[in-house]
This record gives structure tokens, C-alpha cells and sequence, in this order.
């Protein structure tokens, strides 16, 4: 896996070499702007989901909303700081959750890891199958909202700051959750998947 300082642009010379040897593109968005604009429901699905399991976990969390009234005061101070930093780590690992999903990511030159801006990203042009490419996109919702917070409440460490975290990566999951349907309805069953930049190809290709 190499490092990369910007999300990998679409190659074009591999996308049509993919499609001179017959793979199929998908039906998809031809930017990042117009996925989250599409995605926008699954990240109000995908936070109600956190939030109900949490609610279940520690119903006490959301006490805040019976009161009559109540108010948020910043303070910059050490804590706010470790809360950003915490923040940026957190986002960093839901992105090395897809990584590891990734079959022999470490040795793969065609698999990316980088920050762009605030945000992290891997990318990967490795062909994956079907099966394979919803598991990645999958994982770091499954993972960081809905068994992370179950095992914080074993431990008695689920709080208002942990919930926020949680609740961020659930609704920050959406474009990864446009990706499975769009995968999961258009591609067949058995299918080799790639990726290149913001176009996906597919092939019954063996």
C-alpha cells in the first residue's frame, strides 16, 4: 500500500482498456459532490441506526432531550484539542478498516492511502470480487457504529463524546453505503468489481 496526497484521479487509459476487453461500467456518479448529494438518506438511515442502538445501550445519554431547554458552551481548552485529535484518528481508522479488507493490502502498489485536506481516503484498482467489495465498503459502519459502541458500554465508556463519534462515522458511512447498493444491484453475483478513480468496472471475468 502506498501514500498517497490526493484521492487517485480516474485513469483513463485503464478504463478503456477495461472496456476494449469487455468489462461493463457501472451506473454511478461522476463526482464526489454528486455521491453525497445522492447519499444523503442512507446517512440519516445509518445514524437513526446508531442511534437507536445506543439508545438501548445507555437511554441515559439522551436525557438532554426531555429537558425544557438546554444550550452547548465551547471551551478552548486541552480537551477540546485531545476531542479534534481523537476526531482525526478516529476518521484515519474507519479508512485503515477498508484498507485491511483489501485481499494482501500491504503488498499491493495498486492500493492508496492518503489525508486530502481533513479527510481520509484508500483507493484501489486491485479486482475484487463482488462479495469482497461490499465486506470493504461495509466494514467501518459495522465496526466503529454498531459493535464499537456495544463493546465502550461493556466497559462503562460510553458517553456523549463517544455517541458523537459514532453517530459521525454512521452518517459519514453514506457514500460508502451508495457504493454497496449500486454494487449490489447492478452487479451479477460472482462478478469480478474494479475501481478506477471515480469509475467502476465489472466482468464475469473468473
Amino acid at each position: 500500500m502506498k501514500y498517497a496526497k490526493k484521492i487517485t484521479p480516474t485513469d483513463k487509459t485503464l478504463s478503456q482498456q477495461l472496456m476494449d476487453d469487455g468489462w461493463k461500467k457501472l451506473k454511478e456518479p461522476s463526482n464526489l459532490c454528486m455521491a453525497t448529494l445522492l447519499s444523503i438518506p442512507f446517512a440519516f438511515l445509518l445514524g437513526g441506526i446508531t442511534i437507536g442502538i445506543i439508545c438501548f445501550l445507555k437511554p441515559a445519554l439522551f436525557d438532554f432531550l426531555k429537558a425544557n431547554s438546554f444550550g452547548i458552551v465551547f471551551n478552548i481548552d486541552f480537551k477540546i484539542v485531545l476531542y479534534i485529535v481523537v476526531l482525526f484518528v478516529f476518521m484515519i481508522i474507519h479508512e485503515l478498516i477498508h484498507a485491511i479488507f483489501i485481499p494482501n493490502f500491504v503488498q499491493s502498489d495498486n492500493t492508496c492511502f492518503g489525508i486530502n485536506g481533513l479527510f481520509g481516503f484508500v483507493s484501489t484498482t486491485e479486482p475484487l470480487k463482488k462479495g469482497r467489495f461490499i465486506v470493504i465498503s461495509f466494514m467501518p459502519f459495522f465496526i466503529l457504529s454498531v459493535i464499537f459502541p456495544i463493546v465502550l458500554n461493556l466497559f462503562q465508556l460510553l458517553n456523549g463524546y463517544m455517541l458523537f463519534l459514532c453517530l459521525l462515522n454512521a452518517m459519514g458511512s453514506c457514500v460508502d453505503f451508495l457504493n454497496i447498493m449500486l454494487i449490489f444491484f447492478q452487479v451479477p453475483n460472482g462478478s469480478i468489481v474494479i475501481n478506477n478513480g471515480f469509475e467502476t468496472f465489472y466482468s464475469n471475468v473468473k
